[in-house]
């Protein structure tokens, strides 16, 4: 009867190894995978037009900004893609990220819903963030700015 118990646990303790291993496998074929075989999706896109290259970044996450209206709450919803002039200038960029929201958000702050809704609101509010933003980058420039989302409430 102990000879059967023995190896009944025997073979119990065989299965037991044999999964362990089985999932240890799988386990480290799929972190394989996922690190090593899927293509890593870049931050930044590379476009040449003619014998000029240009890196479009876009910012990430939207922004949303209460605007200076002295008669009511109005806010500035507004997400952009940079125009970068090299690789450094999109490291730098990266690294800065945080730095350029703070600006962002500080240049809306200062503005009206009328200032944004004129004709000419959206390209001065460019210009600006423009100008503050390659101020800070010490080296590399930003080109433009694309705004891929401008709602003003």
């Amino acid at each position: 009867m102990s000879e059967k118990t023995g190896k009944a646990n025997q073979i119990i303790i065989t299965i037991t190894v044999c999964l362990l291993i089985f999932f240890a496998a799988v386990f480290s074929a799929t972190m394989f995978f996922i690190y090593r075989i899927m293509p890593v999706k870049e931050r930044y896109t590379k476009v040449t037009a003619g014998t000029e290259v240009k890196y479009l970044m876009p910012l990430g996450e939207e922004i949303v900004v209460n605007l200076a209206d002295p008669l009511k709450q109005k806010y500035i919803r507004l997400n952009f893609t940079l125009v970068l002039d090299t690789e450094k200038t999109q490291l730098e960029v990266e690294k800065r990220k945080a730095q350029i929201r703070d600006i962002v958000i500080n240049i809306c702050r200062t503005k009206t819903s009328e200032e944004l809704r004129e004709k000419e609101g959206n390209s001065n509010l460019r210009n600006e963030i423009l100008t503050a933003i390659n101020a800070i980058l010490p080296e590399g420039k930003v080109l433009d700015i694309f705004f891929t989302d401008f709602i003003v409430t």
